[in-house]
Protein backbone atom coordinates (compact mmCIF):
# COMPACT_ATOMS: atom_id res chain seq x y z
CA UNK A 1 0.00 0.00 0.00
CA UNK A 2 1.46 3.37 -1.03
CA UNK A 3 1.64 6.42 1.22
CA UNK A 4 -1.00 8.10 -0.95
CA UNK A 5 -3.35 5.13 -0.47
CA UNK A 6 -2.68 5.08 3.27
CA UNK A 7 -3.39 8.83 3.51
CA UNK A 8 -6.61 8.53 1.50
CA UNK A 9 -7.83 5.64 3.63
CA UNK A 10 -7.00 7.52 6.84
CA UNK A 11 -8.90 10.62 5.67
CA UNK A 12 -11.84 8.37 4.79
CA UNK A 13 -11.83 6.83 8.27
CA UNK A 14 -11.79 10.27 9.95
CA UNK A 15 -14.62 11.51 7.73
CA UNK A 16 -16.66 8.40 8.51
CA UNK A 17 -16.25 9.11 12.24
CA UNK A 18 -17.69 12.58 11.68
CA UNK A 19 -20.62 11.22 9.69
CA UNK A 20 -21.31 8.64 12.40
CA UNK A 21 -21.35 11.38 15.07
CA UNK A 22 -23.79 13.43 13.02
CA UNK A 23 -26.02 10.43 12.33
CA UNK A 24 -26.07 9.60 16.03
CA UNK A 25 -27.10 13.14 16.91
CA UNK A 26 -29.86 13.12 14.27
CA UNK A 27 -31.21 9.80 15.57
CA UNK A 28 -31.19 11.04 19.15
CA UNK A 29 -32.91 14.30 18.17
CA UNK A 30 -35.78 12.46 16.48
CA UNK A 31 -36.06 10.15 19.49
CA UNK A 32 -36.10 12.97 22.07
CA UNK A 33 -38.55 15.12 20.06
CA UNK A 34 -40.91 12.17 20.06
CA UNK A 35 -40.50 11.36 23.76
CA UNK A 36 -40.33 14.98 25.03
CA UNK A 37 -42.30 17.21 22.59
CA UNK A 38 -41.25 20.43 24.38
CA UNK A 39 -37.68 19.91 23.18
CA UNK A 40 -38.73 20.29 19.55
CA UNK A 41 -39.90 23.87 20.17
CA UNK A 42 -36.70 24.71 22.05
CA UNK A 43 -34.62 23.31 19.19
CA UNK A 44 -36.64 25.40 16.73
CA UNK A 45 -35.96 28.53 18.81
CA UNK A 46 -32.23 27.81 18.88
CA UNK A 47 -32.06 27.32 15.10
CA UNK A 48 -34.12 30.48 14.55
CA UNK A 49 -31.78 32.44 16.81
CA UNK A 50 -28.77 31.35 14.74
CA UNK A 51 -30.47 32.69 11.60
CA UNK A 52 -31.38 35.94 13.38
CA UNK A 53 -27.71 36.53 14.23
CA UNK A 54 -26.77 36.14 10.58
CA UNK A 55 -29.41 38.69 9.56
CA UNK A 56 -28.36 41.41 12.00
CA UNK A 57 -24.59 41.19 11.55
CA UNK A 58 -24.54 44.11 9.09
CA UNK A 59 -26.83 46.44 11.04
CA UNK A 60 -25.54 49.46 13.01
CA UNK A 61 -27.16 48.30 16.24
CA UNK A 62 -26.01 44.72 15.78
CA UNK A 63 -24.06 44.41 19.05
CA UNK A 64 -27.08 45.07 21.25
CA UNK A 65 -29.29 42.83 19.11
CA UNK A 66 -26.73 40.01 19.04
CA UNK A 67 -26.36 40.17 22.84
CA UNK A 68 -30.13 39.82 23.23
CA UNK A 69 -30.23 36.83 20.88
CA UNK A 70 -27.34 35.20 22.74
CA UNK A 71 -29.16 35.61 26.06
CA UNK A 72 -32.24 33.99 24.56
CA UNK A 73 -30.09 31.10 23.22
CA UNK A 74 -28.56 30.47 26.63
CA UNK A 75 -31.98 30.41 28.26
CA UNK A 76 -33.40 28.01 25.65
CA UNK A 77 -30.31 25.78 25.89
CA UNK A 78 -30.53 25.66 29.69
CA UNK A 79 -34.23 24.72 29.50
CA UNK A 80 -33.45 21.99 26.96
CA UNK A 81 -30.79 20.48 29.19
CA UNK A 82 -33.08 20.64 32.22
CA UNK A 83 -35.76 18.73 30.30
CA UNK A 84 -33.23 16.07 29.33
CA UNK A 85 -31.95 15.52 32.86
CA UNK A 86 -35.50 15.58 34.27
CA UNK A 87 -36.34 12.71 31.93
CA UNK A 88 -33.28 10.63 32.83
CA UNK A 89 -30.94 11.65 30.00
CA UNK A 90 -27.50 13.28 30.27
CA UNK A 91 -27.60 17.04 29.80
CA UNK A 92 -25.38 16.76 26.70
CA UNK A 93 -27.37 13.90 25.13
CA UNK A 94 -28.25 15.97 22.03
CA UNK A 95 -24.77 17.48 21.60
CA UNK A 96 -22.52 16.35 18.77
CA UNK A 97 -19.96 13.95 20.26
CA UNK A 98 -16.95 13.74 17.97
CA UNK A 99 -14.24 11.12 18.50
CA UNK A 100 -11.53 13.78 18.44
CA UNK A 101 -12.27 16.97 20.42
CA UNK A 102 -9.25 18.71 18.88
CA UNK A 103 -10.46 18.74 15.26
CA UNK A 104 -14.12 17.65 15.57
CA UNK A 105 -13.28 14.70 13.30
CA UNK A 106 -12.15 16.83 10.36
CA UNK A 107 -8.55 15.60 10.57
CA UNK A 108 -7.10 19.13 10.65
CA UNK A 109 -6.45 21.87 13.22
CA UNK A 110 -5.65 25.34 11.85
CA UNK A 111 -4.96 23.81 8.45
CA UNK A 112 -2.46 21.28 9.80
CA UNK A 113 -2.96 17.50 10.19
CA UNK A 114 -4.46 16.69 13.57
CA UNK A 115 -2.92 14.18 15.96
CA UNK A 116 -5.82 11.81 15.27
CA UNK A 117 -5.12 11.83 11.51
CA UNK A 118 -1.42 11.11 12.10
CA UNK A 119 -2.37 8.22 14.40
CA UNK A 120 -4.77 6.81 11.82
CA UNK A 121 -2.12 7.03 9.10
CA UNK A 122 0.32 5.18 11.37
CA UNK A 123 -2.25 2.53 12.29
CA UNK A 124 -3.19 1.81 8.67
CA UNK A 125 0.45 1.76 7.53
CA UNK A 126 1.38 -0.64 10.33
CA UNK A 127 -1.62 -2.84 9.58
CA UNK A 128 -0.57 -3.07 5.92
CA UNK A 129 2.98 -4.07 6.84
CA UNK A 130 1.89 -6.55 9.52
CA UNK A 131 -0.30 -8.32 6.97
CA UNK A 132 2.96 -9.57 5.42
CA UNK A 133 4.70 -10.27 8.72
CA UNK A 134 6.08 -13.75 9.38
CA UNK A 135 5.00 -13.43 13.02
CA UNK A 136 1.68 -13.92 14.84
CA UNK A 137 0.51 -12.14 17.98
CA UNK A 138 0.65 -13.98 21.30
CA UNK A 139 -0.64 -13.47 24.86
CA UNK A 140 0.96 -13.17 28.28
CA UNK A 141 -1.44 -15.83 29.59
CA UNK A 142 0.24 -18.40 27.31
CA UNK A 143 3.70 -17.72 28.75
CA UNK A 144 4.68 -20.19 31.47
CA UNK A 145 7.55 -19.68 33.89
CA UNK A 146 7.49 -23.43 34.60
CA UNK A 147 9.88 -23.94 31.66
CA UNK A 148 12.52 -22.02 33.63
CA UNK A 149 11.97 -23.84 36.93
CA UNK A 150 15.18 -25.93 36.58
CA UNK A 151 17.39 -22.87 36.27
CA UNK A 152 19.67 -21.74 39.09
CA UNK A 153 17.78 -19.55 41.55
CA UNK A 154 19.26 -16.26 40.36
CA UNK A 155 18.47 -17.00 36.71
CA UNK A 156 14.93 -18.13 37.50
CA UNK A 157 14.39 -14.93 39.48
CA UNK A 158 15.79 -12.95 36.53
CA UNK A 159 13.22 -14.58 34.20
CA UNK A 160 10.43 -13.75 36.65
CA UNK A 161 11.61 -10.14 36.53
CA UNK A 162 11.72 -10.16 32.74
CA UNK A 163 8.14 -11.41 32.61
CA UNK A 164 6.99 -8.74 35.07
CA UNK A 165 8.83 -5.96 33.21
CA UNK A 166 7.27 -6.96 29.89
CA UNK A 167 3.77 -7.09 31.38
CA UNK A 168 4.19 -3.67 32.96
CA UNK A 169 5.65 -2.23 29.75
CA UNK A 170 2.50 -3.26 27.89
CA UNK A 171 0.15 -2.12 30.67
CA UNK A 172 1.50 1.44 30.90
CA UNK A 173 2.71 1.90 27.32
CA UNK A 174 2.92 5.49 26.09
CA UNK A 175 4.61 6.33 22.76
CA UNK A 176 6.70 9.19 24.15
CA UNK A 177 7.71 7.75 27.52
CA UNK A 178 8.01 3.95 27.37
CA UNK A 179 11.54 3.73 26.00
CA UNK A 180 13.20 0.71 24.39
CA UNK A 181 13.55 -2.92 25.42
CA UNK A 182 16.52 -5.00 24.25
CA UNK A 183 15.81 -8.73 24.68
CA UNK A 184 18.94 -10.82 24.46
CA UNK A 185 19.49 -14.57 24.73
CA UNK A 186 19.63 -17.91 22.94
CA UNK A 187 17.08 -19.38 20.55
CA UNK A 188 13.67 -20.43 21.84
CA UNK A 189 13.79 -18.70 25.24
CA UNK A 190 10.57 -16.67 24.87
CA UNK A 191 11.85 -13.35 23.50
CA UNK A 192 9.51 -13.36 20.51
CA UNK A 193 6.55 -14.58 22.57
CA UNK A 194 6.82 -11.78 25.12
CA UNK A 195 7.44 -9.15 22.44
CA UNK A 196 4.32 -10.17 20.54
CA UNK A 197 2.30 -10.29 23.76
CA UNK A 198 3.33 -6.67 24.31
CA UNK A 199 2.36 -5.88 20.70
CA UNK A 200 -1.04 -7.47 21.24
CA UNK A 201 -1.87 -5.33 24.26
CA UNK A 202 -0.47 -2.11 22.77
CA UNK A 203 -2.52 -2.64 19.60
CA UNK A 204 -5.63 -3.04 21.75
CA UNK A 205 -4.94 0.40 23.21
CA UNK A 206 -5.26 1.83 19.70
CA UNK A 207 -1.57 2.50 19.03
CA UNK A 208 0.20 1.61 15.79
CA UNK A 209 2.64 -1.31 16.12
CA UNK A 210 4.83 -2.89 13.45
CA UNK A 211 6.25 -6.31 14.25
CA UNK A 212 8.35 -8.51 11.97
CA UNK A 213 11.72 -10.19 11.67
CA UNK A 214 14.66 -7.97 10.81
CA UNK A 215 15.45 -10.10 7.78
CA UNK A 216 11.93 -9.74 6.39
CA UNK A 217 11.82 -5.98 6.89
CA UNK A 218 15.28 -5.50 5.36
CA UNK A 219 14.20 -7.63 2.39
CA UNK A 220 11.14 -5.42 1.89
CA UNK A 221 13.23 -2.24 2.09
CA UNK A 222 15.74 -3.71 -0.36
CA UNK A 223 12.97 -4.60 -2.83
CA UNK A 224 11.56 -1.08 -2.67
CA UNK A 225 14.92 0.68 -2.83
CA UNK A 226 16.06 -1.12 -5.93
CA UNK A 227 12.59 -1.32 -7.55
CA UNK A 228 12.39 -5.11 -7.43
CA UNK A 229 8.72 -4.93 -6.50
CA UNK A 230 5.71 -3.86 -8.57
CA UNK A 231 4.19 -1.97 -5.66
CA UNK A 232 5.41 1.57 -5.00
CA UNK A 233 5.27 1.15 -1.24
CA UNK A 234 6.99 3.33 1.33
CA UNK A 235 7.91 1.04 4.21
CA UNK A 236 10.65 3.18 5.73
CA UNK A 237 8.37 6.11 6.79
CA UNK A 238 6.06 3.61 8.51
CA UNK A 239 8.98 2.05 10.39
CA UNK A 240 10.14 5.48 11.52
CA UNK A 241 6.73 6.82 12.54
CA UNK A 242 4.80 3.93 14.12
CA UNK A 243 4.16 4.13 17.87
CA UNK A 244 6.06 0.90 18.58
CA UNK A 245 8.49 -1.01 16.36
CA UNK A 246 9.39 -4.61 17.14
CA UNK A 247 12.45 -6.02 15.36
CA UNK A 248 12.63 -9.77 15.85
CA UNK A 249 15.76 -11.85 15.19
CA UNK A 250 17.93 -8.73 14.98
CA UNK A 251 21.23 -9.77 13.43
CA UNK A 252 19.88 -12.50 11.13
CA UNK A 253 19.38 -10.13 8.17
CA UNK A 254 21.92 -10.27 5.34
CA UNK A 255 24.98 -8.26 6.29
CA UNK A 256 25.27 -5.71 3.48
CA UNK A 257 26.15 -2.03 3.33
CA UNK A 258 22.50 -1.31 2.53
CA UNK A 259 21.09 -3.28 5.48
CA UNK A 260 23.59 -1.73 7.91
CA UNK A 261 22.72 1.74 6.61
CA UNK A 262 18.98 1.10 6.89
CA UNK A 263 19.31 -0.38 10.35
CA UNK A 264 21.29 2.60 11.59
CA UNK A 265 18.79 5.01 10.03
CA UNK A 266 15.86 3.26 11.73
CA UNK A 267 17.50 2.95 15.14
CA UNK A 268 19.08 6.40 15.19
CA UNK A 269 15.94 8.15 13.95
CA UNK A 270 13.67 6.44 16.45
CA UNK A 271 16.04 7.02 19.36
CA UNK A 272 16.32 10.71 18.45
CA UNK A 273 12.52 10.99 18.16
CA UNK A 274 12.01 9.06 21.44
CA UNK A 275 9.88 6.47 19.65
CA UNK A 276 9.89 3.09 21.43
CA UNK A 277 11.42 -0.09 20.02
CA UNK A 278 11.66 -3.69 21.16
CA UNK A 279 14.62 -5.53 19.70
CA UNK A 280 15.20 -9.27 20.06
CA UNK A 281 18.52 -10.89 19.25
CA UNK A 282 20.59 -14.03 19.74
CA UNK A 283 23.79 -11.98 19.38
CA UNK A 284 25.94 -11.38 22.42
CA UNK A 285 26.93 -7.73 23.06
CA UNK A 286 30.39 -8.52 21.68
CA UNK A 287 28.96 -10.11 18.53
CA UNK A 288 26.58 -7.19 18.02
CA UNK A 289 29.41 -4.66 18.29
CA UNK A 290 31.53 -6.67 15.87
CA UNK A 291 28.69 -6.89 13.35
CA UNK A 292 27.22 -3.38 13.51
CA UNK A 293 30.08 -1.32 14.90
CA UNK A 294 30.09 1.18 17.75
CA UNK A 295 27.43 3.49 16.28
CA UNK A 296 24.51 1.05 16.46
CA UNK A 297 25.77 -0.87 19.49
CA UNK A 298 26.21 2.26 21.60
CA UNK A 299 22.88 3.75 20.48
CA UNK A 300 21.03 0.63 21.54
CA UNK A 301 22.87 -0.01 24.80
CA UNK A 302 22.54 3.60 25.97
CA UNK A 303 18.84 3.95 25.10
CA UNK A 304 17.44 0.52 26.04
CA UNK A 305 16.57 -1.52 29.08
CA UNK A 306 18.53 -4.73 28.48
CA UNK A 307 16.73 -7.95 29.45
CA UNK A 308 18.90 -11.10 29.33
CA UNK A 309 17.05 -14.42 28.83
CA UNK A 310 18.23 -17.68 30.40
CA UNK A 311 17.39 -21.35 29.95
CA UNK A 312 17.12 -23.99 27.26
CA UNK A 313 15.15 -23.94 24.02
CA UNK A 314 11.50 -24.02 25.15
CA UNK A 315 10.29 -25.14 21.74
CA UNK A 316 12.46 -28.23 22.00
CA UNK A 317 11.12 -28.89 25.50
CA UNK A 318 7.55 -28.56 24.27
CA UNK A 319 8.25 -30.89 21.35
CA UNK A 320 9.66 -33.52 23.70
CA UNK A 321 6.65 -33.16 26.04
CA UNK A 322 4.19 -33.59 23.17
CA UNK A 323 6.00 -36.51 21.49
Amino acid sequence: MTQEEIYARAIGQIQERRRNAERTQETRTVQIHSEIPETAELDRQLRSACLDIMHVLGRPDNQERIAAIERHCKEADAMLRQLLTANGYPADYLDLHYTCPLCDDTGFVNGKPCKCLKQEIGRIGAEALNAHSQLSLSQFSDFSLSYYADLPEKQFYAMQQVFTICQRYAAVFEPQTSGNLFLWGGTGLGKTHLSLAIANEVLQKGYSVIYDSAINLMHTLDQEQFRRTKESSDTLPSLLECDLLILDDFGTEFDTAFSRSMMYTIINSRVNARKPMIINTNLTPTEMKARYGDRIASRLSSSSQILPFYGEDIRMKMKIENS
